[in-house]
């Protein structure tokens, strides 16, 4: 009989990862598994090296990835605020079809056709209204700040930042400050009006409209000139606005107001309270001063020769009450118009007016009696508008 050897089956064995790891960890330290005293010491100590490693390499990694977007955050924000391809960006503004200003650090305007910056440190621009080639631009900072033109079809400077004050192109001109002075010149920047003019603040709109320019004089007063740089309308008013629609307001001292036409002849007189051109309507509101408004056309006839807000039913009583204790009320013979500056006058039951808006307060007190509260006291009034009483 064969005696045949059989091996014994070992029993396999698991450890954890850490466990795994401290072994490694405690070998790299020189470890032996001299009895279990050292064995213990030497697990914690590899345990607690594993995990510091562990630590350390996470850390280690979220850091190199937080570096590399913030490196890459950078770098796209450094592209973005210098490269002009990012044509979507909110701070480019296109001047014209080719010609982008872009509002960044620096301020320059890029030319997509050329591929190349026309124009750098331009802080702001303006473009004219009637659609001239040039358009005022500020470069600088404080006090050092100029302004000058730019093509808007090019970006290339055309007068170089060396103004002041300057304004938009209007009618071929533009009006410039320097020296304390104001003047005009042309496209290639040579003085074509140049009868010094003084600069003043109450005006900002030192551009031609259908040949007109308001202007100030060196007593403060506001009037009109030509592209001659003649007085068209003599400076006596304290202001004047152009409407943009071919219509100058003009102002006296006493803040009355009157229109001009566009060639500054005068088509309503300095002695309303207020007027307002409305061109959707194609008509003029005018308020006098004793508060009648009035719409006329753009003729000056008169289309509405009393414009009111509302009409109300004035009232009376005369002491009776109802049987359910009111106290009875009946309606004058005249009613009350009111405008929309909540003044009112009297109107007669047709429509026709008796007296102008004048009154803060309308009441009746009988059939043909009203008492009125008005700029000098109150008054008692009949249906015709006379005074029949004495001023309260």
């Amino acid at each position: 009989m064969s005696n045949k050897s059989q091996d014994t089956p070992t029993k396999p064995t698991s450890e954890s990862g850490i466990k795994k790891a401290a072994r490694w960890v405690a070998r790299m330290f020189g470890y032996k598994a001299e009895n279990k005293y050292a064995r213990g010491v030497w697990y914690v100590f590899a345990t607690a090296a594993a995990v510091l490693t562990l630590y350390v390499a996470v850390a280690l990694t979220f850091f190199i990835i937080q570096e590399v977007d913030r490196y890459k955050y950078n770098r796209q924000s450094k592209r973005e605020a210098n490269d002009p391809t990012f044509l979507h960006d909110y701070r480019n503004t296109y001047v014209s079809p080719y010609i982008v200003h872009h509002d960044g650090s620096p301020n320059y305007l890029y030319n997509m056709r050329t591929g190349r910056r026309t124009l750098t440190g331009i802080n702001w621009f303006v473009k004219s209204s009637d659609g001239d080639s040039l358009a005022c631009f500020s470069s600088g900072y404080d006090r050092e700040r100029k302004r000058g033109y730019f093509n808007v079809f090019t970006g290339e400077p055309v007068i170089p930042a060396q103004y002041d004050k300057a304004w938009i192109f209007s009618d071929g001109l533009a009006c410039v400050y320097e020296k304390g002075m104001l003047h005009f010149i042309d496209h290639e920047g040579e003085t074509v009006i140049d009868k010094e003019f003084p600069y003043g603040i109450r005006n900002e709109d030192y551009c031609f409209h259908n040949g007109l320019c308001i202007m100030y004089d060196e007593n403060g007063c506001f009037g009109l000139i030509d592209k001659q740089g003649e007085w068209v309308v003599e400076p006596e008013y304290y202001w004047i606005s152009y409407d943009y629609e071919g219509f100058w307001l003009v102002q006296d001292s006493d803040y009355n107001y009157g229109l001009l036409d566009a060639k500054g002849r005068m088509m309503l007189p300095v002695e309303y309270d207020n007027i307002s051109v409305y061109h959707g309507d194609s008509c003029i509101h005018v308020r006098h001063l004793n508060h009648i408004n009035q719409v006329l056309d753009f003729e000056g006839n008169v289309l509405n020769s009393c414009d009111y807000m509302s009409i109300a039913t004035l009232e009376y009583s005369n002491g009776e009450y109802d049987e359910d204790g009111g106290l009875k009320t009946y309606p004058a013979n005249c009613m009350e118009y009111i405008t929309e500056e909540m003044y009112r006058g009297l109107m007669d039951k047709q429509g026709n007016i008796i007296t102008p808006p004048i009154y803060k307060s309308i009441n009746a007190i009988s059939a043909n009696r009203y008492h009125c509260d008005g700029p000098e006291g109150s008054v008692i009034l009949d249906d015709k508008g006379n005074e029949v009483g004495e001023k309260l």
